[in-house]
Order: structure tokens, then C-alpha cells, then sequence
């Protein structure tokens, strides 16, 4: 099994799960998220939207090598186009408190944790002038295989 595509499909439900009044999927907000995404943002979807990408995957196994945990690591932010911050605060700290700390399942999977390692925010510029923020932090997941 592969595990970081199962973890993936949690991180996005998750995250777009959050539909109520204030949630990160409002859909009362007047500047609403695109969607959740793995590695980049397709170019069609208009900004603000989130990524995710896998940083650092490791196997825990047992003395018999059997494959006990899978330990995923991702960088995940909210990208916004420009330079400011303040737009982009709420929305990272919704997003921290939806995964700090948090688990559950898929039916392929159990999510046993997810904290925060560490933050991490980035100023892009593009090629053509344009710039990108990006803000959020390095995930820590412990997966098991059902």
C-alpha cells in the first residue's frame, strides 16, 4: 500500500471538510479557497488555495522488518497571490488548528497523529513579477495500513 496517497486523500478531506460558518470552506467567505492539492496549485484555480507536498517519509518497523507505522512529514501551506501577510494569518491559523494534534481515518487508513513540527512561510517571486505567499508548517502524520 502506498500510504502517503492514502494520508493525502485524509489531508484534503479534512481540510475541505471544514465547511461551517468561519471554517476554511465558508462558503460565506468573501475571498473562498480553491481546494486542497498535492505538490502544485493547477494552474486554473484562482488563489487563495492549499498545497501540500511530501517532505520526508520513513518506514517503522519491527526487529522482523515488518512494516508496523509510516512516518509522513508534509510541508503544508495557503498560497496567496502578493505580498501581503495579514490576509494569509487566519487562514494558516485554521489550518493549524484543524492538523495540530489531530487523527482519524479513511477506510484504508488510521491516522494516529498529526503535529505540527515546525512553521514555515515563503515569499515567491515569479518570473514575471508576480508574487506568491505562502504560509503554514511541516506536518508530522503516523500512519497505519487497515
Amino acid at each position: 500500500m502506498d500510504e502517503d496517497l492514502h494520508a493525502g486523500e485524509w489531508i484534503v478531506s479534512h481540510l475541505e471538510g471544514d465547511t461551517g460558518v468561519g471554517g476554511l470552506f465558508d462558503p460565506a467567505k468573501p475571498e473562498p479557497l480553491a481546494g486542497v492539492y498535492r505538490d502544485l496549485i493547477p494552474a486554473d484555480k484562482d488563489l487563495p488555495a492549499i498545497r501540500f507536498q511530501l517532505q520526508n517519509p520513513h518506514d517503522v518497523r519491527t526487529v522482523g522488518q515488518a512494516r508496523v507505522l509510516v512516518r509522513l512529514d508534509y510541508l503544508i501551506v495557503v498560497t496567496r497571490e502578493g505580498h501581503a501577510v495579514a490576509p494569509l494569518v487566519p487562514l494558516a491559523d485554521r489550518v493549524d488548528e484543524l492538523l495540530h494534534r489531530a487523527n482519524g481515518s479513511t477506510s484504508t487508513l488510521t491516522i494516529y497523529e498529526c503535529t505540527r513540527l515546525q512553521p514555515f512561510h515563503l515569499l515567491e517571486p515569479d518570473d514575471s513579477g508576480v508574487q506568491y505567499r505562502h504560509a503554514g508548517g511541516i506536518y508530522r502524520t503516523m500512519v497505519q495500513a487497515k
